[in-house]
């Protein structure tokens, strides 16, 4: 079982309500679980009265533990982005969905972001010929994400290529024997980023903290 931040990831997904790994197999092992953690963790959450400061945070961990930020580092995301013009949720949303990480991932090549993040970090993928080892590193559109040729021997890139893999609609894969591409055709718009968060609530959650 996978630990995450110090917890089991199935434990801190059920205590979420979203899936981390981005699978949802969290979910389904053995009976289904939806449920928060605990023997009677739908009872208490019927009996619990939760704040709106609790569930603005909620919110704003979700979006932390999904996309792999400490919070220090999500922190200083949204103060960056509060100075540009425009609607910092649609900021903030854009630049999560443009991490290096976040795009490997979304093609499908590999299916959980945790993966995607830890190939990144090892220094498998490269971006328009240049390596990049920093999973948080922002990509601009246009520009293509390639994964080393040695890798291509690597079993569960073998496994993952058997599949029909279905990249996002602002993604471009393309498959071949010598190299496989990634290219990050545009921005993603608002509904093709991750499903299950308000991003308005965590904007609440800062403004009233910062």
């Amino acid at each position: 079982m996978s630990i995450y931040y110090g917890r089991s990831i199935y434990s801190l997904s059920r205590s979420l309500g979203i899936s981390l790994r981005g699978d949802k197999k969290e979910f389904s092992r053995g009976k289904k679980r939806t449920t928060p953690p605990g023997q009677h963790g739908l009872k208490k959450t019927r009996r619990r009265k939760i704040s709106l400061y609790a569930s603005q945070n909620k919110e704003k961990q979700k979006l932390r533990f999904l996309y792999g930020l400490k919070e220090k580092q999500l922190k200083n995301l949204f103060l960056s982005l509060k100075q540009k013009k425009g609607d910092v949720r649609q900021h903030l949303l854009t630049r999560l969905e443009s991490r290096m990480d976040n795009l490997v991932f979304r093609s499908g090549l590999i299916n959980t972001r945790r993966f995607a993040r830890q190939w990144v970090s090892h220094g498998h993928f490269l971006i328009d010929g240049k390596k990049v080892n920093k999973p948080g590193y922002s990509v601009k559109p246009d520009s293509v994400i390639t994964l080393k040729k040695k890798m291509l021997q690597n079993e569960i890139i073998k496994q993952q290529l058997q599949q029909n893999i279905k990249p996002s609609a602002y993604l471009k894969l393309d498959i071949n024997e010598k190299e496989v591409n990634i290219t990050y055709l545009r921005y993603p718009d608002p509904e093709e980023s991750e499903k299950g968060i308000d991003i308005a609530a965590v904007v609440e959650w800062y403004n009233k903290k910062i």
